[in-house]
Formats: structure tokens, sequence, C-alpha cells
């Protein structure tokens, strides 16, 4: 402990030789398109809960994973096993990791295995654009996976030739490089990116490896947009009490995913047509003793494939006559399969078709739709929608929306069996209505925006068993009823001191039995209450500081956690910056799933370079 703490007064001892003013960050992102929207909309007028993070505000956060970055978030509900997401379970409002989807620039990336796999993904940070996620039920729109909610993360090609390197060192052996390359090409933008990272473990089995590489390339040809995407993602890690039993403490698990997608989108005057394929495929290797591979072993490989149509359209005629109006539709097709050592071979196909009409007249804004989807299986169903918002004046949006929401069980949830889990191959789906009323208010340097919300929902699919020497098993509660409130604040006063401040609350009161004599193994863990704080300093010498404070307390726990991080950054000119991370600063004991305990204060530094190398072509 003692050499890393010299290493932080050395680097803030060269962050105060030189001073440099900070860039301005004021403008809010009202005006920015949602880009997860079917008929695209500001976000100052999206008639549902929301909440995006820019560029920017991604690197004044004191966090270098994705899974860091999302606990930021309020409604968000993080829950690791593992540092810097090494295994991260998410879930939004109260939903599990089986309810909510992730994208990435809008390409769903759901595993028909399970859940848990969900942010093995083949983007760092450093090459996030922003971050939009939406609250509450997203099936209407995506289909089933985004049953409380879908989190999209949008990246961009590069446009000017430049090299950006990252290198970053911690305690317990911790190591972090990346290297991003933007080389455009006679009008085709493109960034190719690499990054490794690992760590000895802050206890016993949980060392880790993680690698990905990432290619995102694209071009604008007259109306035509067309559009690249592919990446790989590896990781190996200790599994100390991750899934089984906490006592078993030798488990390890080894995953790959290999992802790639192309879209091509045609813009018209009145509206516009999105062709998307893609595919994922992803391998998972869990060993229950990590010294004895032959013991237990399961091996997992899940591929998945997918095109999709996407049109909308406005209405002129209306137009001309005082109203806003615009119609999407679409449909897409989807193939999954599984090969398991486990779970067994297994395939299912997906179609589906929607269709929404968008109609603005001054004040107010009205939006039904509806969704039709067939799941081999599972036959057809519908999953109606309605949004409404009034806009009574400048910057003042209030809202109101009913959507109904839909889940299949994953392969986990039917088939697995192990020495401490047991599938239940009698499931139903999942299903719920969920009820939102809320406003969002911006003005100048202010941003506040809440709502209430109400999720009733039959059927949930819940891990429980009898007592802690027992395994778990999937079964499906009769109904579970959650009601909640959220309120979110950001304020940029540009002070001399200050930068920004931001706020939120979430609370969660679900409302359910657990069967007689069993334990619960997710529900009864959820948030019930939730705080987030964050705000970004000026400092003597060019130094930034960003310091963050998150509570939780969930349904389970009489005390509260509270976890504070810290961030020191100082940029030298426009392409040099060198930080210092300080995670759980005041040593807390914590946990966020299970018995497993998270580290204690874990103290990391490092510099980020970027080279401009020549003008990029016209």
């Amino acid at each position: 402990m003692m050499k890393w703490m010299m290493f932080v007064a050395a680097l803030l001892a060269c962050q105060m030789t030189v001073a440099q003013s900070q860039p301005d960050s004021s403008r809010w992102l009202q005006d920015v398109e949602i880009s997860g929207e079917r008929i695209q909309t500001p976000f100052s007028q999206a008639s549902r809960s929301m909440s995006v993070l820019s560029k920017r505000e991604i690197e004044q956060l004191p966090a270098q994973q994705l899974a860091e970055i999302l606990s930021y978030i309020p409604g968000i509900d993080i829950r690791q096993r593992g540092p810097q997401g090494v295994q991260a379970d998410v879930g939004i409002r109260g939903g599990s990791f089986d309810q909510t989807l992730v994208l990435i620039n809008g390409i769903r990336l759901s595993d028909p295995q399970t859940g848990h796999h969900l942010l093995n993904l083949v983007v760092q940070p450093d090459q996030i654009e922003r971050i939009e996620v939406l609250k509450g039920p997203g099936t209407r729109i995506y289909g089933p996976n985004a049953f409380a909610g879908a989190i999209n993360i949008i990246t961009r090609p590069g446009k000017e030739r430049a090299v950006t390197a990252a290198l970053s060192g911690g305690e317990f052996g911790l190591y972090h490089t990346n290297l991003s390359v933007q080389l455009p090409v006679k009008g085709w933008h493109q960034t190719l990116s690499a990054g490794l990272q690992g760590s000895n473990g802050y206890r016993y089995n949980t060392d880790f490896r993680l690698g990905n590489v990432f290619y995102d390339g694209g071009t604008v040809r007259g109306k035509h947009q067309f559009r690249a995407m592919a990446g790989y993602n590896q990781r190996a890690f200790g599994a100390n009490g991750f899934y089984a039993n906490e006592n078993f403490k030798d488990q390890y698990e080894e995953t790959s995913a290999i992802f790639g997608a192309f879209t091509h989108q045609f813009q018209a005057k009145n509206g516009k047509s999105e062709v998307r394929a893609y595919y994922r495929q992803h391998t998972d290797d869990y060993f229950f003793i990590r010294s004895n591979p032959g013991f237990f072993h399961n091996h997992h490989v899940s591929r998945v494939g997918g095109l999709e149509w996407n049109g909308s359209r406005k209405h002129a005629y209306l137009q001309q006559r005082g109203w806003e109006a615009a119609t999407g539709w679409g449909a897409e097709l989807r193939s999954e399969n599984l090969v398991s050592s486990n779970l067994g071979e297994r395939q299912r196909q997906w179609a589906g078709l929607y269709t929404e009409h968008r109609l603005q007249h001054k004040r107010w804004m009205l939006n039904p739709g509806l969704y039709l989807n067939g799941i081999s299986g599972y036959g057809w169903r519908i999953y109606p929608g309605l949004e409404a918002a009034w806009f009574p004046a400048k910057g003042l949006n209030i809202y109101g929306n009913v959507a109904q929401s839909f889940r299949v069980p994953t392969y986990t949830d039917l088939y697995y069996r192990s020495p401490s889990n047991i599938g239940n191959p009698n499931l139903a789906p999942e299903q719920a209505w969920t009820y939102e009323l809320g406003s969002r208010f911006i003005h100048r340097q202010w941003l506040i925006q809440g709502a209430l919300f109400v999720r009733d929902a039959n059927r949930l699919i819940e891990w429980v068993r009898p007592d802690a020497f027992s395994p778990w098993q999937a079964n499906n509660f009769i109904e579970v009823v959650s009601r909640g409130a959220e309120i979110e604040g950001q304020w940029r006063p540009q002070l001399s001191w200050l930068r920004q401040l931001r706020l939120g609350y979430t609370y969660i009161d679900a409302g359910f039995a657990v069967m007689p004599g069993f334990q619960s193994r997710y529900v009864l863990e959820n948030l019930r209450h939730q705080l987030v704080l964050q705000g970004v300093f000026s400092l003597p010498w060019g130094i930034e500081a960003s310091l963050g404070v998150r509570m939780m307390q969930r349904i389970n726990q009489l005390q509260s956690d509270w976890v504070s991080d810290l961030q020191l950054q100082r940029r030298w000119g426009k392409g040099f910056e060198t930080f210092v991370q300080a995670t759980n600063l005041t040593n807390n004991s914590y946990r966020e799933i299970g018995t497993v305990p998270m580290p204690g204060r874990w103290v990391r530094g490092g510099l980020r370079l970027r080279l401009d190398v020549l003008k990029a072509d016209a």
C-alpha cells in the first residue's frame, strides 16, 4: 500500500507543475436524437424515463469499466461478483439480469444461454460516444428481452487520423492497456481498438485476465449510410463463490464472444429505411474445481444471428396543417442455437412485426404502438403500448405511458443441472404490465426529471432453495408487483471551482411472497433504496476532481452500503492526460450479490495519450 501512496503523491506533484483551464461542458443533450427509438426523438421530448451519458460525462466518472460506469445511473442495479466488471449482472428498476437488454448501436446482444454474459462486450469505454438507458418495458420496441428496460451503447467511427493509448496500473497486480487507431480512408471512417486487463486478485481465486478487439467503420454516400462492426472479447477468471454455494471457493470460468454486424440506412426527405444484419457467438467454459477440471466441466456455445428492417415516414399532408406525424414499422427474423454439455442441443427461431404512430400538435404528443412476436415453442403474442406527453412550457415535459412486456426462459432456466443449480423445463414465460407517470425539465444549467412507476408481473422466474446446503431450482412466482419512484437532477453552474453536480435517488417496493420454507436467490436482493451523487470540481494547478458516492440498500438488508470513489485527472495540452483513481475510498465492507465480498480500497493510476497523425481525407 505504501508504494502506491508514494506513486499517487508523485503523480499529483507532476500535475501541480502546470495550470490548464478545463473545457466547457455546459451544453445539455436535449437536442440529441435518441438512437434507440424507432422514430427518433430528441431527448427533451422523450415520453418515457431515459438517462443519457455523454462521452465527456463518462470520462469524468471515477470508473474504468462499463459496469462501474453504469452503477452511477439511477435505477440501474449493477451486481458484480468481482471487480472491474469481471462478471457483472445488470438490472433496471428491480428487474433481473435476464430482463434487461443491452445493445451496441441498436444491435441486440441477448444470449439464449443466460443473461449473466450480457456485459461481456467487445467495446471498451474509450470507444463509447454515449450511453442511452431506457427505463421501463421495451418489448414494444425491441421484443421480449427488454422486459424491464434497455441499454444502448453508441460508438462512432473515427473521422480524424489519430492514435490513442491508455496505460494504468494499481494494487493487487492490476494492469490495463488500451490502444486505438483511427484511420479514415477516402470517406470511410474507421476505428480499430484493442485492450488487455488483468489482476492477481484481491482474495483467493479472484485473479482475472480480460482482452478485447473492436472494429467500427462507416461512411455516408449521399442518402445512403453504411456501417460495419466486428469484435472479439475473451475473459478468464477465478470465480470464488460466484455461482454455487459460497463454500465452493475453487470455481473457474473462461468466456469468449465474437460479434459482427452490418447496417445500411437510406435517408429520404420525409423518412428513412434501415436494414441490419448481425451475428454473435458466445463460448462459456465453467469448471467447478479449478485444479481438477475433469470433476465438473460445462461447455456452452451459443450462436445467434438476425436480420432486421425498420422504416419510418413523416406525413407531409398533416405537417402542412400544423401537425407533426410519423409512422414507423419494421420486421425481424432471429435464430438462436445452443450446443452445451449440460443443456444439450437447443434451437429456436423468432419472427417479429411492429408498428407505431407518433402524432404531435403544439403542446401534446401521442404515440401508440404494438409488437407482434412469434417464438418457436411459445406461439404468437401481441405486446401493445401507449405513450403520451404534454409540453406546458418551454423545457417542461410531462408524460405517461403503459406497456406490456414479456420474456421467455433462458436455456439455463429450463435445463441447467449442477451440484448447486437445477433448471425447470416446465417454466412458463414471464409477462408484465408497466405503468409510468413522469416529468422532465431542462433549463440552462439544470436538468431535473422524475417518475412514478408500477410493474405488475405474472409468473416471474426465480431460483429458490429450502436451505443453504440445497441446490437452487428455478420456479415461477405467481405475481410480483413492484412500485417505485425515481428522481434525478443535474446542475452545471460553470463556477471557477464547481463544474457539475449529479444526484439521483430510486425507491422500489416489491410486493411478493416467497414459497413457504424457501430462500430466494435474486428477487430478495433487489434494491429498495439507491442514492447516487457525483460532483466534478476544479482544483488548483489544473486538476479536475470527480467524487462519487453511492448508497445501496437491498430488500433483505437492514443497513445501507455506502461506497465512495475518487478520480483526480490532469490534462496537459490537447492530447495528454494523467489520472489517479481510488475505488471504495473509505474501505467499507459490502457485497453486491450473494455472499461474494467486494474489494476494499483499490488505488490505481495511469495516463492517456492521443496523437493526431495527419489530417483526414475529405
